[in-house]
């Protein structure tokens, strides 16, 4: 074999130029390592002290909140009220306001109608309740008489009550009618009787007459001693009550019945044979 030419060094080579070389530690040979000793690990504090260990971590419950704890401040938010405190929509008021405007407009035209309808009823037909006088009293027969069991009364009496219609265009209509009679301060019932019906036409006069009777009527010791001498002496006042039902008549036209009771007395006989008779009272919707 042919041995090849030895290569010339480096370092004669024209461009070379040597590489600084750093020292090296003194360490010992690669084959050396396990000659050198194991230095120990640094331990951490507090190790092998039982109290100086660190206490595990305790894990806070899911409801747990820190009382310390303040949570940042939000956006403020409008307080929301419940339906009945909310404000209710301005339609509503307009509507209220305008059905309650329109309520008292009609309500006003309604009553000025009624108004004028009356007055107009007023003047053209003049109405005008009928006028009651007690026109005169008479009794024909009177007699008390004595039982072992006390004074007893028979009497007759005849009552004429003066009906007039004081309007010139309405006629008055009157159903059958009750009349009562009594005497001091009506403590002495003189009997009743039933008149029939009767129409007091305008600017008429219609006569009621009633006449009456009791029989064995029992008295007091006070009432008999001084019934006699009243009725001799004319001094006796009676009181004659008439309760009927009445209505109105126009042009054909009849209004419903309503009752009414008339009542007369307050004078004595001898006024009313003196031609003074008194003005009867009228009510309306009595019996």
């Amino acid at each position: 074999m042919e041995e090849s030419a030895p290569q010339p060094p480096l370092h004669n080579h024209p461009g070379y130029q040597p590489q600084p070389q750093s020292p090296l530690p003194d360490s010992p040979a690669h084959g050396d390592r396990n000659s050198l000793p194991e230095q120990p690990l640094p331990k951490p504090p507090g190790h092998g002290d039982p109290k100086s260990q660190p206490r595990p971590r305790l894990e806070k419950p899911p409801a747990y909140r820190d009382p310390h704890f303040k949570p940042p401040p939000g956006p403020q938010r409008k307080a929301v009220l419940p339906p009945s405190f909310q404000p209710r929509p301005k339609r509503r008021r307009r509507f209220c306001r305008v059905c309650c405007c329109t309520f008292c407009i009609i309500f006003l035209i309604i009553f000025l109608v009624l108004v004028i309808a009356a007055a107009a009823f007023y003047l053209l037909y003049d109405p005008a309740l009928p006028a009651f006088r007690l026109s005169s009293f008479r009794v024909p027969m009177l007699n008390v008489s004595n039982g072992n069991d006390g004074a007893y009364l028979d009497a007759d009496t005849t009552a004429r009550v003066e009906v007039r219609n004081r309007s010139g265009k309405m006629s008055w209509h009157f159903g059958k009618s009750k009349v009562s009679v009594s005497a001091d301060d009506g403590n002495l019932s003189l009997g009743s009787s039933t008149v029939a019906g009767f129409v007091v036409e305008h600017k008429g006069l219609a006569q009621v007459k009633a006449a009456t009777k009791v029989r064995k009527l029992a008295l007091e010791d006070r009432q008999m001693r001084k019934l006699k001498g009243k009725v001799e002496s004319k001094a006796l006042t009676p009181t004659v009550e008439i309760q009927t039902k009445t209505s109105v008549g126009l042009q054909g036209w009849k209004s419903p019945s309503i009752a009414v009771t008339i009542v007369c007395g307050g004078v004595t006989m001898r006024r009313l044979e003196n031609g003074d008779p008194p003005l009867c009272s009228i009510t309306l919707l009595k019996w």
